[in-house]
């Protein structure tokens, strides 16, 4: 598992909520966002944003220096982290900018609702 700080240009964006960092897939805590997957099955809440305004999004939000908590790991195996840029947490920036919905079960130990004014019970 990763748990280091990083430069920008070494990490890369997968979509709206995953960055891909040494090959190592990253998740980010506690939101759905529009994926390469499109997983939102019928009655599913999910984030009304495209992929690609979602991923470019995403992007825009990185700034040195990137911090990443691993927190846990998905029933795919992918790593899910706080993720921290220019001092900012990037799940809260996804939820705030409407690219994104908070998903309390994937919110391990409400650290995002904690943190984050944006993570509200609307994602159940």
């Amino acid at each position: 598992m990763i748990a280091a700080l990083f430069l920008a240009s070494a990490v890369a964006v997968v979509d709206g909520g995953t960055l891909r960092v040494n090959g190592e897939h990253i998740r980010l805590l506690g939101i759905e966002a529009a994926d390469v997957a499109a997983r939102c099955g019928k009655g599913g809440n999910c984030p009304s944003a495209d992929l690609r305004r979602s991923k470019d999004s995403l992007k825009h939000s990185l700034r040195d220096p990137i911090t990443i908590i691993p927190v846990a790991r998905d029933a795919a195996g992918r790593t899910v982290a706080i993720i921290y840029a220019g001092g900012l947490n990037v799940s809260c920036e996804q939820l705030r900018k409407g690219m994104a919905v908070y998903k309390p079960r994937w919110d391990s130990e409400r650290r995002l609702a904690r943190e984050c004014r944006f993570a509200r019970v609307e994602g159940r």
